[in-house]
């Protein structure tokens, strides 16, 4: 999922410099500072990480934040991997 992210991300990233859309990346051990994610027009991420750091909330949160959330090849859900899916979606959902 990381080499897709990253792939997104570089192609997102050339794409829409050009309309100064800022597309950052925020995949395994990176982070974002609060100043980062709140200029960000778009966040490229995995499943596993948007869990990660959605999972504490509040107000502020990335959760709180986002205002569109693309999950692609959903089809992973019945994968091994669905199940981080599905709660991604189920806490998104709650909001």
């Amino acid at each position: 999922m990381k080499a897709l992210a990253q792939e997104v991300f570089e192609k997102f990233s050339s794409k829409l410099k050009p309309l100064n859309v800022i597309v950052r990346e925020l995949i395994g051990d990176m982070q974002l500072t609060r100043l980062e994610a709140e200029s960000s027009d778009i966040i490229i991420t995995t499943p596993e990480k948007w869990d990660v750091v959605t999972r504490k909330g509040g107000d502020g949160s990335l959760s709180q934040t986002c205002g569109l959330l693309i999950i692609d090849e959903v089809y992973l859900l019945a994968d091994e991997r669905g199940a981080v899916i599905e709660s991604v979606v189920a806490r998104l959902h709650r909001l």
